[in-house]
Parts: structure tokens; sequence; C-alpha cells
């Protein structure tokens, strides 16, 4: 019986120290940095398609690129038919965009 008693406050202490040390824990980050050294490219196209909830366009050559939530951008601005300029790192396959800006 008094192993039941003596447990129980050790329980309670170990749980709230889990919950205090895991609440402590820095979130990940949104966007993984691009590693140093790497060219910003620039890519020149016209919009084809525009997801705003999954933050994609679409070029009318079929490139898809997904705007991550760091950078800004006027969606009301991003149609079918208008031109953009995308500036990104690229680092194998993956293009991180950097900024989308309207041209016309």
């Amino acid at each position: 019986m008094k192993l039941r008693w003596m447990s129980a406050p050790l329980i309670v202490a170990l749980v709230g120290w889990v919950g205090a040390v895991s609440a402590q824990q820095a979130p990940a980050p949104a966007q993984a940095p691009a590693p140093p050294g790497m060219p910003e490219k620039t890519m020149e196209g016209k919009v084809k398609a525009v997801d705003q909830a999954k933050k994609q366009v679409t070029l009318e050559d079929g490139t898809t690129v997904t705007i991550p939530p760091g950078v800004q951008v006027e969606w009301t601005n991003i149609k079918p038919g208008s031109t953009v300029v995308i500036s990104y790192v690229e680092a194998g396959q993956q293009k991180t965009v950097r900024k989308v800006e309207v041209k016309s």
C-alpha cells in the first residue's frame, strides 16, 4: 500500500517534467535555409494556373513552384496569363522560391 502512495507522486512528477521539457523545445523551422554559396536563379513565364490553397503557381511550360510561408506574395495580382519572374535557389531537384514578382 505504501508503495502505491510513494509511486503516484513520482509518476506525476515525471509526467510534469517530460511535459515541461517538451514545451521548451524550439519548433522546427518552416523552411530550411539554402546551403551557403548556392547561387540564386530566376525563371520567367506566363501563369497557367494558381492554387492559393496549396500556395502553388503553375507556368505555361508545366513548371509548378510552391511558395514557402516566409515569402510575401500578392496573390490577387497572380492570375492566369500574367507574366511572373520567380527567384529561387536550387539544390538537386528541389527549387526553393525566394521571391515572386508580377511583371504584367
